[in-house]
């Protein structure tokens, strides 16, 4: 491990991830390859071993994903009731808005974000947590704070 990434682990403990939807849904819908790190992070997850956080509004935004897919007949109501229901069953730690919302606010105006998609790193840095997405420009935003997850500090735990 390089001196850059010893005191990146150092600083940021790899026992919390935040989880935006574009990464959450990678794992219910075929929509483009997986972020490295996200199954190994749902794995630790949902044995215990590290805490899964979400901007409250995540999951409604999941379940407005998942409504456009029934919209354009990728799945069916069923299914979408299924994998909105099976979501609810992970164990995600939510946060309110109100909790996140000034410091996403200045993440936002900052690094040129969405307010919403800067809540995700305001979490995430709230919480010393990892990010983990597959949108790249929260991604590289992500990196430029030092809170992108990748599969080695996941692993190293």
């Amino acid at each position: 491990m390089t001196a850059s990434a010893q005191t990146a682990s150092a600083q940021i403990q790899p026992d919390a991830f935040v989880l935006d939807t574009s990464a959450l849904l990678r794992f219910y819908l075929a929509d483009g390859p997986l972020p490295p790190s996200l199954e190994l992070a749902m794995q630790r997850g949902c044995s215990g071993d590290a805490l899964l956080l979400i901007p409250d509004l995540c999951l409604l935004e999941c379940a407005s994903v998942l409504l456009k897919q029934v919209q354009r007949q990728l799945l069916s109501l069923d299914e979408c009731r299924a994998l909105l229901a099976d979501l609810l069953q992970l164990p995600l730690r939510p946060t309110s808005a109100s909790e996140l919302a000034l410091a996403a606010l200045e993440q936002a105006m900052a690094l040129s974000l969405s307010v919403y998609d800067a809540s995700f790193l305001a979490l995430a840095l709230k919480h010393d947590a990892l990010l983990i997405t597959a949108d790249k420009q929260l991604a590289k935003a992500a990196a430029s704070l030092g809170c992108l997850a990748d599969a080695e500090l996941v692993q190293r735990s």
